[in-house]
C-alpha cells in the first residue's frame, strides 16, 4: 500500500472529503440532560426549591426553582464549573427560552440558596424539609418499582435484621435497614478563597459528608474550613443528625450508622446511644445500631498482647468466603477485665470492641511501637448479635462511601466556583443533589448494567447522546441516532419518567 507523509491511505480514507463546520441548526449536544432534569421536575424538586428560595415582593427575571434544577442537571451531565453549566443550558431546543442562565445568574443563585443554610453549612429547617419531602416521595416510587428499598451486600448477603416482636402492622420477618455513612473529604483549593487553609492532604476545604449506602443519595453535606479537625464530634453529630432528618419516617425505625477511624469520639457514641431508643422502649422504638472504627491505642495493643494465637479467627471476604489473610477477634472481655480494671468503665455497657490484623506486605517496615508482623485495626459496635466475622465484614463496608464521594467529585465538588464561603458552601449543596438525582434516575428509570453504573459511564452511554430536534405535529421531538447503541435505554428512561406521577 502506497505511503504518504507516514500515513498509510487506508488509514487516511475515512477523513477523505471530511469538513467540520460550526453550524447543524436543529442539532444538540448533551440530549441526555433532559433525563435529570425531567426528573428534578417530576418529583418536585424544581418547585422544592422555588418555594424554598421564594422572596415576598420580590419577583425574579429567571426562576430560581428552574435555574437550580438544571444547574444540578447539568453537573449530573458533566458540567463542572459555572461556564459549563451556562454553556450547557444555553441550548434553547433542550432548556426553551425560560431555560439557561448565564455564570454571573447562577452565582447570584448560589448566594441566595447560601441564605437559607445554617452557619455551619447545613440547610435550615424550611430547606430541609422541602427537600425531605421530595425524597419520601422519591422513595415511595422507589419501593413501588422493586418491592422494597435496596439492601447493602455485606459477604455476599442482604443486610437485614429479624423483626422485633410485636410489629403487628408489619408482614416480614426481617426488615432492611437504613444504612447511613458518614466521612470527611479533602477539596483541594488553588487559588485563595474563605475557609481554604492548609490541612494533612496539601491546602483547601475539608468537608463532612452523609449518604444513604441503600441508594447511594447525598443526605448531608457540611462544608468545613482546611484545618477542621477528622475527630470533631460536634461536626460528625449535626451531620449525622441533618442526614437522618432527610430519612423518610417509614424508614427511620431501624438504622446502622458507620464511621471510620476519624470519626470515633465518645460524644458521638453517647448521641447514637441516646437516638437507640428501642433499649427503652422495644419494639415501639427505633433502632440504631453503629459500627465505627476504633483507635489501636495502648489499652487497646495491651488487650491484643493478651490475645492467644488460637482465639483469632479467619476473617471474611466481600463474597463471604473464608479469607486466609486477615484475622478477627473480640476484646470486650479482656478490656471490661483487665489487670488494671476496666478500660470501658466511661462507656456504654453493650459497647462491643472487635480487633483484625493482617500481615505485612514483603518489605513494608512498621513504624516505632509498632508490630513488625501484622497491621492491626479495631472498630467498635452497640450490635449485640452475630458472629464476629460478620460484624468485621460489615464495618469494612464502609468503604462504599469513597464510591460516593468519588461521584461526589465528579459532579463539580472539586472546582468551588467562588471566593465566597457562603457560596461555595451551596455549590458543594447542589453537587450533592446532582449526585442524589443520579441515584434515583438509577432506581426509578434504567435497568441492567446502567441501573448501577457510575457517572462516567452514564455520561458517555446516555448524557452525552448527541439528537436531531424536530417539529411534527405540534410535538417537539428528540431523534438519538438509531447506530447510538443505547439510543432504545435512552427513550425507555424517558418514558419511565414521563410516566411517573408529579410531586
Amino acid at each position: 500500500m502506497k505511503r504518504t507523509s507516514g500515513v498509510t491511505s487506508g488509514e487516511a480514507n475515512w477523513s477523505t472529503g471530511l469538513v467540520v463546520k460550526a453550524e447543524g441548526a436543529g442539532t444538540v449536544a448533551h440530549a441526555g440532560v433532559v433525563l435529570p432534569r425531567l426528573l428534578a421536575d417530576r418529583v418536585g424538586l424544581t418547585s422544592a426549591f422555588r418555594s424554598v428560595l421564594a422572596r415576598p415582593g420580590f419577583f425574579p427575571g429567571r426562576d430560581r426553582g428552574r435555574a437550580l434544577t438544571d444547574t444540578v442537571a447539568a453537573l449530573a451531565t458533566g458540567a463542572s464549573c459555572l461556564t459549563d453549566v451556562e454553556a450547557m443550558t444555553a441550548q434553547v431546543e433542550l432548556f426553551g427560552k425560560d431555560g439557561g442562565a448565564s455564570d454571573t445568574t447562577v452565582l447570584r443563585v448560589l448566594g441566595e440558596y447560601a441564605d437559607r443554610l445554617r452557619e455551619d453549612g447545613l440547610p435550615r429547617r424550611a430547606l430541609a424539609r422541602a427537600t425531605a419531602k421530595v425524597r419520601a416521595g422519591v422513595w415511595e416510587q422507589i419501593v413501588a418499582r422493586h418491592g422494597a428499598l435496596p439492601t447493602v451486600q455485606v459477604a455476599g448477603k442482604d443486610l437485614a435484621w429479624p423483626q422485633p416482636q410485636p410489629r403487628q402492622e408489619e408482614d416480614h420477618d426481617v426488615v432492611v435497614p437504613v444504612v447511613i455513612r458518614l466521612d470527611a473529604t479533602v477539596i483541594h483549593a488553588v487559588s485563595d478563597k474563605e475557609g481554604a487553609e492548609p490541612n494533612y492532604k496539601g491546602y483547601g476545604h475539608h468537608p463532612l459528608t452523609a449518604w444513604c449506602s441503600n441508594t447511594g443519595e447525598s443526605l448531608a453535606v457540611m462544608n468545613r474550613v482546611g484545618s477542621a479537625g477528622s475527630f470533631t464530634a460536634a461536626d460528625h453529630v449535626a451531620v449525622l443528625d441533618a442526614a437522618l432528618e432527610q430519612v423518610p419516617a417509614a424508614h427511620r425505625r431501624d438504622v446502622l450508622v458507620t464511621v471510620d477511624g476519624a470519626g470515633a469520639s465518645h460524644e458521638l457514641i453517647d448521641h447514637l446511644e441516646a437516638l437507640n431508643t428501642a433499649t427503652a422502649h422495644g419494639a415501639r422504638g427505633r433502632r440504631v445500631e453503629y459500627s465505627m472504627g476504633w483507635p489501636v491505642d495502648a489499652r487497646t495493643r495491651t488487650a491484643i498482647q493478651a490475645v492467644r494465637g488460637g482465639d483469632w479467627s479467619p476473617g471474611l471476604t466481600a463474597t463471604g468466603k473464608a479469607d486466609d489473610d486477615a484475622q478477627v477477634v473480640e476484646l470486650t472481655g479482656l478490656l471490661r477485665h483487665s489487670a488494671g480494671g476496666d478500660r470501658l468503665g466511661t462507656w456504654p455497657a453493650g459497647l462491643r470492641v472487635i480487633a483484625r490484623r493482617v500481615p505485612r506486605a514483603l518489605g513494608e517496615q512498621a513504624e516505632l511501637g509498632q508490630d513488625p508482623n501484622w497491621r492491626y485495626g479495631a472498630f467498635a459496635t452497640n450490635t449485640t448479635t452475630g458472629q464476629v466475622q460478620y460484624l468485621d465484614a460489615r464495618h469494612r463496608t464502609q468503604a462504599h462511601v469513597e464510591d460516593r464521594i468519588k461521584e461526589l467529585k465528579a459532579c463539580g465538588a472539586t472546582r468551588l466556583p467562588s471566593k465566597s464561603y457562603a457560596r461555595n458552601s451551596a455549590w458543594l449543596h447542589l453537587a450533592g443533589h446532582a449526585v442524589t438525582v443520579l441515584s434515583w434516575l438509577r432506581l426509578l428509570a434504567l435497568d441492567g448494567d446502567l441501573a448501577i453504573a457510575e457517572p462516567k459511564k452514564l455520561r458517555f452511554r446516555l448524557l452525552s447522546a448527541p439528537a436531531r430536534y424536530v417539529r411534527h405535529a405540534r410535538q417537539r421531538i428528540l431523534k438519538i441516532p438509531t447506530g447510538w447503541a443505547w439510543a432504545t435505554d435512552l427513550a425507555d428512561a424517558f418514558a419511565r419518567l414521563r410516566a411517573l406521577h408529579p410531586a
